[in-house]
């Protein structure tokens, strides 16, 4: 099994056994109650022949936290041939939880998963 971390990880530039390549990409800005969002979607495809899909949505909303609240969303949209991504989607609601999730998978065993076994998707 491919974890999606390593896919996650070469679409931030970080340290991956993936190669990633920019598709195609999309930004749209609008404003909501007066302040500005922006909403980016990315595509990429992999040296394994996968395709992941990122979006990204952010507003400039004053943040009274460390780190602001922003959504980011990563799906694969075409599994790589003999080895599947898993888990297929994952959501975050913050880029601190987003950085959580790499350290936490990069570092786990070769399998990719937590020692529970278990595939979190919705952190």
């Amino acid at each position: 099994m491919n974890h999606l971390v390593n896919y996650v990880n070469a679409i931030l530039n970080a340290p991956s056994p993936r190669r990633a390549r920019l598709d195609g990409s999309s930004r749209n800005r609008w404003t909501d109650q007066g302040y500005t969002v922006v909403a980016e979607q990315s595509t990429y495809v992999f040296d394994d022949g996968a395709m992941i899909q990122r979006t990204t949505e952010q507003d400039d909303y004053p943040a009274e936290a460390a780190c602001a609240e922003c959504w980011i969303r990563y799906e694969v949209v075409r599994q790589p041939s003999g080895d599947a991504i898993q888990p297929g989607h994952i959501s975050f609601n913050s880029t601190c939880r987003e950085a959580f999730w790499r350290r936490y998978f990069s570092t786990a065993p070769s399998t990719g998963t937590r020692q529970d076994g278990s595939g979190e998707t919705g952190v």
